[in-house]
Parts: structure tokens; C-alpha cells; sequence
């Protein structure tokens, strides 16, 4: 059986690590209702044990996450509390997604994620997000919701991410929303070809350096 030489292992352990950097930034990649800004006006404070409710429509399909902004010092993991999220349909009978509020992959403060799989029809549907204090210490403090505005009654401080069906069409939809702050040669098809040149261009480094 032939021997695989370090150098073609150490090509190949680098191109698994490109390719899987590359997957993780598209996977992750998402993008804001851009006509909701979070506001922090009064709060909203929810206590061990308890729920709070907020119906939403989704402006197109898509919908993958729900960005909340919480009140410092927001949810103590460490002391083993956890944000638990539904989201149902608009009567807020049939459950659609479930999981736990977590901090912003962009660790920004005051603002967490309750990411699930995407809905690919959500667009002009209206959604019942429920969230529930599952606390395990008797001693937690209340958690305090921002809310949109200075009033009473206000909708909780929440804006809905949406993501599309394919790679292409989310790189495509980034490319959209930052051209107007870059120079011509850096839009469109000029950029992705920029980005794959870079890509292949690194690749074919690695494999030169290698071999000499």
C-alpha cells in the first residue's frame, strides 16, 4: 500500500480547514429585517417560572432567527438559568420551532439569538413568540425585556433574520447590501471573482510552497 507523504497530508488537512471555514461563514450568514431598528425603551421584567408573549409577521420567507435585546446582566448560564422559545403559529396553538435564547454570535451586548431551522414560507405570516424563565436556582432575579418604545404596552425590542434557500443567493444578497460603500471594481460579478481568485490563488500557494 503506498505511503501518503506529510506534504500531501498537510495539503489536504489545510484544504479541509479552508472548506470548513468557508461552510461555517455561509452557514452562519443571515441577514436582518432592515426596516426594524432595535430600540431600548422601558422594560418588560419576567420573572422565574414565568412568560411573556409577542406576535410578529414576517416581511419575506426564510425566517431562521429572532434577535432579542435583554437588560444587563441578561441570563446567568452559569448559574444554570435558561431562556426557553416557541414559536408558534399566529393563535399561538401550534408549536413551529422550539430551543433556547443564546448570546449574539457577534457576542454584542444586550443582544441574543433564538436560531431554528429555516422556514421557507414565512413571508406575510404572522408568528406567537413565547418566552419562558427556566430558572433552577430559587435565588434568580427577574429577566428584563427591552421594549420598542417609552409606553406601556409596547412590543418587546425583537427583530426577525432571514436567510436564503441557497449559498449563491445569501452571497448574492451580501453583495447587495454593502455596494453602495464600495467602488465599482468591487461589485457584482467583480467581487466574486475577486473571491474565488482569492481562493484559488491561496490553494495554489500552498500547494507551491509545498512542493519546494
Amino acid at each position: 500500500m503506498p505511503k501518503i507523504s506529510s506534504k500531501k497530508i498537510f495539503l489536504i488537512i489545510v484544504s479541509i480547514i479552508t472548506l470548513s471555514i468557508a461552510w461555517r461563514f455561509f452557514d452562519l450568514l443571515s441577514f436582518r429585517d432592515s426596516n426594524i431598528v432595535l430600540q431600548k425603551g422601558l422594560t418588560v421584567k419576567l420573572r422565574p417560572k414565568g412568560s411573556l408573549q409577542q406576535k410578529f409577521v414576517a416581511n419575506r420567507d426564510g425566517l431562521t432567527k429572532i434577535e432579542v435585546l435583554l437588560r444587563s446582566p441578561g441570563i446567568k448560564y452559569e448559574n444554570g438559568d435558561r431562556m426557553e422559545m416557541k414559536l408558534a403559529d399566529a393563535n399561538c396553538e401550534e408549536n413551529l420551532r422550539t430551543g433556547y435564547l443564546d448570546d449574539s454570535f457577534l457576542n454584542t451586548e444586550n443582544l441574543y439569538e433564538f436560531s431554528f431551522d429555516r422556514i421557507p414560507d414565512s413571508q406575510e405570516k404572522e408568528f406567537c413568540l413565547t418566552a419562558t424563565f427556566a430558572n433552577k436556582k430559587e435565588s434568580a432575579k427577574s429577566i428584563q425585556f427591552f421594549t420598542m418604545g417609552d409606553e406601556t404596552g409596547q412590543p418587546l425590542s425583537i427583530r426577525p433574520v432571514y436567510k436564503n434557500a441557497h449559498i449563491w443567493q445569501d452571497f448574492s444578497e451580501l453583495n447587495q447590501r454593502i455596494s453602495q460603500y464600495k467602488p465599482w471594481f468591487l461589485k457584482h460579478y467583480f467581487l466574486a471573482a475577486i473571491a474565488i481568485s482569492f481562493i484559488v490563488i491561496s490553494i495554489l500557494s500552498l500547494i507551491l510552497l509545498i512542493r519546494l
